[in-house]
């Protein structure tokens, strides 16, 4: 097998699956691969680095599509996020780095979902990251520490319906601010 940044970040996303966040390091990543950590360096130069590779193996899927509207692109994207053990962190991470492709490519992404060009869509795509962004932390947090904790109750906030509806005021307050 010959290393590069997606073989390295598919097996960091293993384990990621597997383990989570924290149990993510360049040297388990480079044991799973079975090479010296060493060698991981000439594709992947630091732990951040490995979470923005993270990051795009994990929205790649999203950015693949063509969604017909934003909501649609939102909820491919919750999926994708929720569909990996700390998947909301692991790209919030890597978007909140200055250098990293992540928020620009989920902007552009999102953005291209949008029907029209009004002046306002930019703000409104942002907006429509962050608040999915957001409910994906919300609501992988609150499904762990019911996990965590005795597994009773519903997890409470960041619900696919609550950010649907979210999602629904947002873009009704940007028709009717462009109509």
């Amino acid at each position: 097998m010959q290393l590069s940044r997606p073989v390295i970040a598919r097996a960091a996303v293993e384990i990621l699956d597997a383990y989570g966040l924290a149990d993510v390091s360049m040297r388990r990543v480079a044991a799973s691969l079975d090479v010296a950590p060493g060698a991981l360096y000439w594709h992947i130069d630091s732990k951040q680095a490995l979470i923005a590779a993270m990051a795009d193996e994990i929205v790649s899927p999203v950015l693949a599509e063509t969604h017909e509207d934003p909501k649609a692109f939102c909820a491919a994207l919750r999926e994708a996020l929720l569909s990996h053990t700390d998947g909301a962190d692991v790209v919030s991470a890597a978007a909140a780095q200055p250098d990293s492709p992540v928020f620009p490519a989920l902007m552009s992404g999102i953005r291209s979902s949008f029907p029209d060009s009004a002046d306002t869509a930019e703000a409104a795509a942002a907006g429509l990251l962050y608040l999915t962004l957001g409910a994906a932390n919300l609501h992988q947090a609150g499904t762990q520490l019911k996990e965590l904790t005795d597994g009773s109750g519903n997890v409470k906030y960041g619900s696919e319906s609550e950010l649907g509806q979210a999602i629904d005021l947002l873009l009704a307050g940007l028709d009717a601010k462009t109509h």
